[in-house]
């Protein structure tokens, strides 16, 4: 990792995991979202999983993370998601940035995070600062 690049890539990966009950609960403690489905194998068991599930905004804050490794936390300009599958306690997340374009000093990423299956869990985009 490149905790203040200054030029581009071309992809950026992070690999984070397999999340674990420890994960889930910290999260949910700094968050106040003690919602059972992340917490609690019965309540994820009546809601169809066999496991609890992950918080969708930790996949969140693990996209950002993904950025701001590789450029530093003070080159984030922009982060948005898409949510469209849920990962699970146990699983690992793949993140990974693609290069869109750079303009102006703004280099504009496609962000794609991934469960071990290679399920789709966020969608979304980025832009950081880098050197022009």
């Amino acid at each position: 990792m490149n905790a203040s690049a200054t030029q581009p890539l071309e992809q950026i990966r992070l690999e984070c995991g397999p999340i674990t009950a420890v994960d889930l609960t910290l999260y949910a403690a700094a968050s106040s979202d003690h919602n059972p489905l992340h917490l609690d194998e019965d309540t994820a068991r009546a809601a169809g999983f066999d496991r609890p599930v992950v918080h969708g905004m930790l996949t969140m804050a693990m996209a950002a993370r993904l950025m701001t490794s590789h450029f530093g936390p003070h080159a984030l300009r922009s982060l948005e998601s898409r949510f469209v599958n849920v990962a699970l306690r146990g699983q690992r997340i793949v993140l990974t940035g693609t290069l869109q374009g750079t303009k102006d000093g703004i280099a504009s990423y496609a962000l794609d995070a991934r469960n071990d299956e290679g399920r789709p869990l966020i969608t979304g985009s980025a832009s950081v600062r880098v050197a022009p």
